[in-house]
């Protein structure tokens, strides 16, 4: 019976003071310890410790991780690295370079060796004197330092970057020394950036290339990602460099480079793009060139995502295309793209045309607008009964309040 109270004290206690945040796990030696009336040992005072980093008591938790280490049991590594941390933080940065070196001559093997060469790369570059990226083995490390680097001395990190880009070393390191080198707007960085872009380094890093190159410059990447789109033959890098324009808001290069393309996958790929960026009058401008009825389909589908930017080009289509299902198309997608703003013009397309497959449009687009009084007013007074049902249909799918009044108007009949 003793056992069981002892026990379910345990358990509400650990429930109860478990603290929260880095490695509570290790409150729950101490936590028993304390119950049992031990002393405290190297899992207790972690655990102290870990307490004191969580509520940045920085001077005590690096005297608890100090006598941790001086235990020398199983948490003596982590204990080392977590002293340094804190007393980086309490601004002895000194002695956390010294706490570091403890930890890489007694545990060399240590996991926390790379997590204090880290912490060291932090310190060095703060102080201005930068580790030197080419010691570091780990390539995480060497990607610290190097970043650390680029914070001091651009001129002296850049070359150590176009060694790694050019160099044997794994797609991942050249991948993120890319990245770090994006983020410098020095003429050195973005002259190497843009040396990338064009292919200089290989197909994968090119098209990674060409992407930071959008988001770092903007619209002064455009004329360069031109430039590499009438190099390249590479349907892969054209198609990305049309959805960069999207980042760099350049509609106008875009529409050029899809008026001269003949790839029908790049020119649906360019629609698409200006569709996104609501740029309706280029479309508009790029359907009027276009004898392609593929080309004019996706263009008046683009327009809906141009939104009210869509609204005019489409009533145009809408208007003077000759190529009925084209016309009708444009007529349906107004509907959604102009909502009850574009009803008067759908009820004048409706009365004015006899075409049948004209006027259902006109009326998918009313629905699609979700404009019941129209639709009412439009079976109310139609006369083809074929025409009437198919009204009725549209409104029988509506759930609005003029429709069903509308639908027991007709039942009451």
């Amino acid at each position: 019976m003793k056992i069981k109270v002892i026990s379910a004290i345990l358990l509400a206690t650990t429930l109860t003071f478990a603290p929260r945040g880095l490695h509570a796990e290790m409150s729950q030696p101490l936590l028993v310890a304390n119950a049992f009336g031990m002393g405290a040992d190297d899992a207790s005072l972690y655990a102290d410790g870990t307490r004191a980093i969580n509520e940045s008591r920085w001077s005590d938790a690096a005297g608890l991780f100090d006598r941790v280490a001086q235990m020398h049991g199983e948490h003596a590594e982590g204990a080392l690295y977590w002293k340094a941390y804190a007393e980086n933080k309490e601004g002895q940065s000194a002695s956390a370079l010294g706490t570091c070196g403890e930890l890489r001559k007694a545990h060399p093997k240590s996991r926390w060796v790379d997590e204090c060469g880290a912490l060291e790369i932090e310190i060095r570059g703060k102080s201005g004197d930068p580790v030197a990226p080419q010691t570091e083995p780990d390539e995480n490390l060497k990607l610290l330092a190097i970043n650390a680097l680029m914070q001091q001395d651009q001129a002296q990190a850049v070359p150590i970057l176009q060694k790694i880009l050019t160099g044997n070393q794994s797609e991942e390191l050249k991948s993120r020394a890319l990245f770090v080198l994006a983020q410098s707007h020095s003429p050195q960085a973005e002259a190497l950036v843009s040396q990338i872009a064009q292919g200089q380094s290989g197909p994968a890093l090119q098209i990674k290339a060409i992407r930071m190159l959008a988001v770092a410059q903007g619209k002064r990447a455009d004329d360069s990602l031109a430039s590499i789109y009438q190099h390249t033959s590479d349907t892969q890098v054209k198609r990305v460099i049309l959805q960069s324009y999207l980042i760099t808001g350049d509609s106008s290069k875009l529409l050029e480079a899809a008026r001269q393309e003949s790839n029908p996958e790049l020119v649906k790929t360019a629609v698409h793009t200006l569709g996104a960026m609501s740029a309706g009058q280029d479309l508009l401008t790029m359907y009027r060139a276009s004898n392609n009825a593929q080309t004019k389909a996706d263009i008046i589908n683009s327009l809906i995502a141009s939104g009210h930017n869509g609204v005019a080009p489409l009533t145009e289509i809408a208007q003077s295309e000759q190529d009925a299902e084209l016309r009708r198309k444009a007529i349906r997608n107004l509907g959604i793209a102009g909502g009850m703003s574009v009803a008067p013009a759908l009820v004048s397309t409706y009365q004015k045309n006899t075409d049948v497959d004209t006027k259902r449009a006109a009326a998918q687009a009313l629905f699609l607008a979700n404009d019941a009084p129209d639709l009412v007013t439009l079976a109310r007074g139609e006369k083809d009964l074929e025409m009437k049902k198919y009204l009725v249909q549209q409104l029988s799918l509506m759930h609005n309040q003029e429709a069903t009044k509308y639908m027991l108007e007709i039942l009451n009949k």
